[in-house]
């Protein structure tokens, strides 16, 4: 993992659950860090202070307290660069008004343009507590207009959720912190991602694929191609499947010249006995199949009244079937492997249907149902975990091909300055996220669908 530089940071609530571990993970970073804890917490303000943290102390429903720290951070560093909202210390609390004035505080010491980024921690809900399942739903909704009112002040602000449960493991917490904070994260605000209890593999996380083979569909191009290269650079053998054989060579070549290996598979993702003579071809090469990322995709942007029933067969075929039958097929061969995970590339569109997304959106909704039931239904011993990505408007020459040069030009002109990034993404801010997914890094996440789009469902249409 590539960790970006960044400026002073600050953990709010660090004596609370998961505050010393995150101040850990932003520690031995050569900036500043700092964290707050509640006036008395003397063991904390001792663990932190031995990892060189500056301790705080800061009644976090307090305002006043609040102005006065924001007006120090201000003179001392010129604002914040990271800020990890903690968890309060007694479970029974509510979390809301600290978390409130450490997004609002926050956000007006984030640099204006790209380059903040802020991680609020959140408990997963339990039936036994409906106040952590009504704090969830506040913040999901409190951090949108949050993006929204940073876009008003020429903020392009990183801010993402961390769910965790008290059986989190703290590799598999670290792990997911570091993703958010770093470069790795680029294109993510506004999204989620919740951590499972007690990953059974907490104790071996790693970030890197070395050893692993992933099969990546659609990897002539784009984000299929990205993800295979980010593969590549951790070290993974990659089998490129496609179609268009002379492409897919080149996709790796570019996997080697990043540092990994990997063969070239013929592969139509339609048809089911293509998916298993393909497995089949990479497990008797390769010798095991650890990963697959189902990103081949077609799309048909056009208004209803303007597609026909064959369009949107054409689309469930590619975008939905193709996946099922790519997690059906592969699901044996990667538990048979000891293991590994499965991603589904689907899209913001199957998250929010903007114009002429009535066929597209379907298919793409249809695999983020499909990814959410197909990881609850596969045996915790099989580990195999599988999740969903949504990436935005990504900027490559298939978005030209399919929408020529001109509607292209405007489709992101209308698209970017509602989207809280400010900007399209690139398929390598698709890539690494997909590659975390794959490592044991994520380990502890499963069964999810994870926005990599610049918050663009947050604003669009």
């Amino acid at each position: 993992m590539t960790r970006s530089p960044i400026g002073a940071a600050l953990v709010v609530n660090a004596d609370g659950p998961f505050g010393l571990w995150a101040a850990e993970a932003l520690s031995g970073r050569g900036a500043p860090l700092l964290a707050t804890i509640a006036p008395g917490a003397a063991e904390a303000r001792r663990r932190l202070a031995a990892i060189g943290v500056e301790v705080l102390e800061l009644a976090g429903h307090d305002e006043r307290a609040w102005e006065q720290l924001a007006a120090d951070l201000r003179t001392r560093f010129g604002g914040l660069a990271v800020l990890v909202s903690g968890l309060a210390a007694r479970t029974s609390e509510s979390d809301l008004l600290p978390t409130w004035l450490a997004m609002k505080h926050g956000l007006g010491l984030m640099p204006k343009g790209e380059g903040g980024a802020m991680v609020i921690l959140r408990r997963a809900p339990a039936a036994s507590d409906p106040r952590r399942e009504g704090d969830l739903e506040a913040t999901r909704i409190s951090m949108a207009a949050l993006l929204h009112d940073a876009m008003q002040l020429g903020v392009h602000l990183r801010a993402n959720r961390l769910v965790v449960d008290d059986e989190t493991g703290e590799r598999a917490f670290k792990s997911a912190l570091e993703l958010l904070i770093d470069r790795d994260s680029s294109f993510m605000t506004g999204a989620e991602i919740a951590l499972a209890a007690a990953a059974p593999d907490d104790a071996r996380v790693r970030g890197d694929l070395a050893g692993k083979v992933v099969l990546v569909t659609g990897a002539t191009s784009g984000i299929g191609r990205a993800t295979a290269v980010e593969i590549g650079a951790r070290g993974g053998r990659v089998a490129v499947g496609g179609r268009k054989l002379d492409l897919a060579q080149e996709t790796l070549e570019l996997v080697r010249a990043a540092g990994g290996d990997g063969m070239v598979v013929r592969l139509d993702v339609t048809d089911e006995a293509a998916w298993r003579a393909a497995i089949g071809e990479v497990v008797a090469t390769q010798g095991a199949l650890h990963g697959l990322v189902n990103n081949a995709g077609e799309s048909r942007n056009r208004r209803i009244d303007q597609l026909s029933a064959a369009d949107l067969s054409f689309l469930l075929s590619i975008n939905y079937e193709g996946a099922l039958l790519g997690m059906r097929c592969a699901t044996d061969a990667i538990r048979d492997s000891g293991g590994g995970a499965i991603v589904n590339v689907s899209s913001e569109a199957g998250v929010r249907g903007g114009p002429g997304g009535t066929a597209y959106s379907a298919s793409k909704a249809a695999l983020i149902g499909a990814s959410r039931s197909f990881a609850a239904a596969l045996p915790a011993e099989w580990r195999v975990r599988v999740n969903a990505l949504q990436p935005g408007l990504i900027w490559s020459d298939s978005v030209a091909d399919s929408l020529g040069e001109e509607g292209a030009q405007r489709f992101r002109a209308m698209i970017e300055p509602k989207t809280p990034l400010g900007r399209v993404g690139r398929p390598e801010e698709i890539g690494r996220v997909a590659a975390w997914l794959l490592s044991d890094a994520a380990a502890a996440v499963r069964g999810q669908a994870i926005n990599v789009s610049g918050g663009l469902e947050l604003g669009f249409p």
